[in-house]
């Protein structure tokens, strides 16, 4: 396995010792390069090394870390990009959201440095190409995860979950209330008996399923104003379809609740690699806008795990996405291989109707019975 690397930037020199130490106590078997010259931190790099990850401060006399990571992002832009600040002042976080992948206040922790850590393991780990790296890399749509998404992760942490006080908070979001009521009450779970009740409505989605609904339509709220409103509306209603048909037919293949629950979880996140994808590129809109049953298959779900995996999910889930769009043909068994051919499927039916050839060769390609029967009736 290839031996990670990290780049750390700063003028002060103390400062980058502790955080040399720090980094070596988190993460032993890494390569650390130590730079006091923003300016010049191309020349502390061996020949060929590129770094996975780099530290920068924010304030230095010779340049701002805003401009330096700016630097770093054309020059490398596979690279993470970590800004090292003690001014979080929103105008700050905002101004550097384009650049950044994390902003860490000062002082920092071990935690601190271990998530980042984690997070470009996890990324390494996906085996995606340099030129995938650096594609996504250079794409302006970086940013933290909006604050409700994070109260409401803090609050699903606890071993003891205040399902009321969660209610509280995601009240005063009142589409994302909305939209979970919405989905508590619709065949999306079968109950018949309707709610109002926003606490009664997360029980029944469950805190892994609302905690997902937070942070989709968060982050759809956030892209909002870079993506055509039509845009913006059909992908939301596409992802949220393309959930509740990913669950409905995994429960009618006998998935338990936690691989259904997974397989939704999954579908719907990957409506936010859509929505980045059209917010950054012209290209995308003009395809969209060209195709009412959408559309964005290329890229899509890689931007998602992209993102996904700098926000800390875990690899299984983001294997689970990645899987809809190449799925094992031959899955039987009653794990991830299944749920993503699972998710193929769904697609398919969303996105096109098959041919009669195009049906018979897909049907060669499954061998799990119960599959072909429903590829049969509905594709």
């Amino acid at each position: 396995m290839k031996k990670l690397t990290a780049l750390f930037i700063d003028d002060d020199v103390f400062m980058l010792k502790a955080l040399q130490r720090t980094a070596r106590r988190s993460k032993p078997d890494w390569d650390f390069y130590l730079c006091e010259d923003c300016n010049n931190w191309q020349s502390v790099l061996p020949k060929g090394v590129i770094p996975d990850v780099v530290f920068c401060d924010y304030l230095m006399p010779q340049s701002n870390g805003d401009d330096v990571l700016l630097d770093i992002a054309n020059i490398i832009p596979s690279a993470v990009r970590v800004l090292l600040t003690g001014d979080t002042a929103e105008d700050v976080v905002t101004k550097v959201s384009a650049i950044t992948h994390f902003v860490l206040k000062k002082p920092f922790s071990i935690d601190d440095l271990t998530h980042v850590f984690s997070c470009v393991e996890r990324l390494n780990a996906l085996n995606f190409n340099q030129e995938t790296r650096n594609k996504f890399g250079r794409i302006g749509y970086y940013f933290a995860l909006p604050e409700i998404v994070t109260e409401v992760q803090q609050l699903f942490a606890s071993d003891d979950v205040d399902i009321e006080q969660a209610a509280d908070v995601i009240i005063h979001e009142s589409f994302i209330a909305a939209k979970i009521i919405q989905l508590a009450n619709s065949a999306f779970l079968g109950y018949s008996r309707p709610t109002v009740s926003l606490a009664e409505a997360i029980k029944r989605l469950g805190l892994k399923m609302t905690e997902t609904i937070v942070i989709s339509m968060a982050v759809s709220d956030c892209l909002r104003d870079k993506v055509p409103a039509n845009l913006h509306h059909l992908i939301n209603d596409w992802a949220f379809n393309f959930s509740s048909q990913s669950r409905q037919l995994s429960q009618s293949m006998g998935f338990n609740s936690a691989m259904t629950d997974m397989v939704s979880i999954a579908a719907l996140l990957t409506g936010i690699g859509q929505l980045a994808l059209i917010a950054e590129s012209d290209e995308y809109i003009n395809t969209a806008e060209c195709d009412e049953q959408l559309f964005v298959l290329r890229d899509a779900s890689i931007l998602t795990v992209y993102i996904l995996t700098l926000w800390g999910f875990s690899v299984n889930l983001c294997k689970l996405i990645l899987l809809q769009d190449n799925p094992n043909f031959g899955a039987q068994a009653f794990n991830e291989d299944k749920l993503g051919l699972i998710m193929y499927l769904v697609k398919l039916r969303l996105l096109c109707k098959l041919d009669k050839s195009e049906k018979e060769t897909l049907l060669n390609l499954v061998s799990d019975k119960q599959i072909v029967d429903w590829i049969d009736e509905n594709l």
